[in-house]
C-alpha cells in the first residue's frame, strides 16, 4: 500500500494502540546509518524478546541481528504501521530530523541519545540559531527525555534543550562509549569486517583521525589548504610511516577536507565506509579536530589529540560559541 500522508499519520496515530515494550530506532537523518547511541542501545536489548524492536530506514540497507525484530523503511505503509505502536523512539537529532511524522508525543515517548558530549553549543544556546529559537522550543517540547554523560553535560544539555528541565536530562552515560573500550570479541558482528578494512588500509602504520566539526557556512567554513600545505602534511605522514583518515561531520556536504587531501597518505574513512566512528577510536593512534565532541570522546583512549581550531575567535563568539573554555 502507498504511504499515508502527513494527515493521515495524525489522524490514525490518535486512535492506534500504543505498546511500552515496541522501541522504534530510526536511522540517522543526515546519513541514513544505523550507528550511534540508537545502535549501542539496540545491541544492548536486540536479544530480549520482550522488547520489540523496529528499525526505520531511508535509503541504505540495513542488516540487524536480534530476536523480535523489523527492519522497515520509515517512509512505508508498513514502517509508518509499527511505528505508530511504539511508545518508546529512540533518536539521534530532533523528532521532526528523524521522524518526519507528525506523531503525538502525548502518545509516544521521545528519547533523544544525541551524538556527543557537545563541546560547541548546541541548540537553544547555539550563537547562530538566535533567530530560530521559537522553532527550537516547540521542537525540544516532544522529547520526554535527553541523555548526558556525567553532572555537568546535563546542565549543558538542559541549557541546549530548554524548556526541558534539569530532571528531563537522564544521566546514563553514552550507550556507543561501550563500543570504544570493550574487548573486540564482544563488539557487534559487523565491526569485524570493517576492522579488517581498516587495518587493510593502514597497512600497518600509524593512524591520524582527521575529524573537524559542521560549519554553517558551508563555501567559506573549512580551513583551505594549499598545495604547500598537502605537500608538507604528505611528506610528514610519509617520513613517520603515518596515514591521515578523512572523516567529515555526518552534516557536511561540501567534503572539502576529503577533495583537497589527496595521496597515498590520506584515506576516506567516512560514514558511508565506517558508519560507527568508535571503531575508528579504537585504532586511531592521535585524533586532529577542531570544535568536534569526538575531542570530549577520544579521551577514553588516553591518546594524544591535536586542536586544529584556527578559526577559534569567530567561531567561540559569532557562530556557535563553546560550553566549555578551550584553553
Amino acid at each position: 500500500r502507498p504511504p499515508r500522508t502527513a494527515i493521515e499519520v495524525e489522524e490514525e496515530d490518535l486512535i492506534t494502540p500504543k505498546y511500552d515494550h515496541w522501541w522504534a530506532f530510526p536511522v540517522c537523518v543526515h546519513s541514513h546509518m544505523f550507528s550511534d547511541n540508537t545502535r549501542a542501545v539496540f545491541e544492548r536489548v536486540k536479544d530480549d524478546p520482550s522488547i520489540k524492536k523496529v528499525i526505520l530506514t531511508r535509503s541504505v540497507h540495513v542488516e540487524a541481528e536480534g530476536v523480535n525484530t523489523v527492519v522497515l523503511p520509515l517512509q512505508s505503509y508498513e514502517g509508518q504501521t509499527y511505528l505508530m505502536r511504539c511508545r518508546q523512539v529512540f533518536l539521534r537529532h530532533g523528532v521532526q530530523a528523524n521522524v518526519t511524522l507528525p506523531l503525538s508525543s502525548e502518545l509516544h515517548n521521545f528519547h533523544n541519545l544525541w551524538h556527543g558530549i557537545p563541546l560547541k553549543r548546541i541548540g537553544y544556546t547555539s550563537l547562530d540559531q538566535a533567530e530560530h529559537l521559537d522553532k527550537i522550543v516547540t521542537e525540544n517540547k516532544r522529547l520526554k527525555s535527553v541523555i548526558a554523560s556525567s553532572d555537568v553535560d546535563r546542565l549543558a544539555m538542559a541549557a541546549a534543550y530548554w524548556p526541558l528541565t534539569y530532571h528531563d536530562i537522564w544521566v546514563t552515560g553514552l550507550p556507543r562509549h561501550d563500543f570504544i573500550l570493550t574487548p573486540e570479541h564482544n563488539l557487534p558482528q559487523d565491526f569485524i569486517p570493517r576492522t579488517k578494512r581498516l587495518k587493510s588500509r593502514l597497512q600497518g602504520k600509524k593512524f591520524v583521525l582527521f575529524a573537524p566539526t559542521f560549519r554553517a557556512d558551508q563555501e567559506n567554513g573549512y580551513y583551505r589548504f594549499s598545495e604547500s600545505e598537502v605537500a608538507q602534511l604528505a611528506n610528514w605522514l610519509t617520513k613517520n610511516n603515518m596515514i591521515m583518515g578523512i572523516r567529515e561531520h555526518m552534516a557536511d556536504r561540501t567534503r572539502l577536507y576529503s577533495s583537497q587531501l589527496q595521496g597515498d597518505c590520506f584515506i576516506d574513512v567516512s560514514e558511508r565506509h565506517f558508519p560507527d566512528i568508535e571503531l575508528l577510536y579504537r585504532h586511531a593512534d592521535i585524533l586532529l579536530t577542531d570544535y568536534s565532541s569526538c575531542f570530549i570522546d577520544f579521551m577514553l583512549t588516553g591518546r594524544p589529540m591535536i586542536s586544529f581550531a584556527f578559526d577559534q575567535d569567530s567561531y567561540v563568539n559569532s557562530e556557535r560559541g563553546l560550553f566549555y573554555d578551550q584553553e
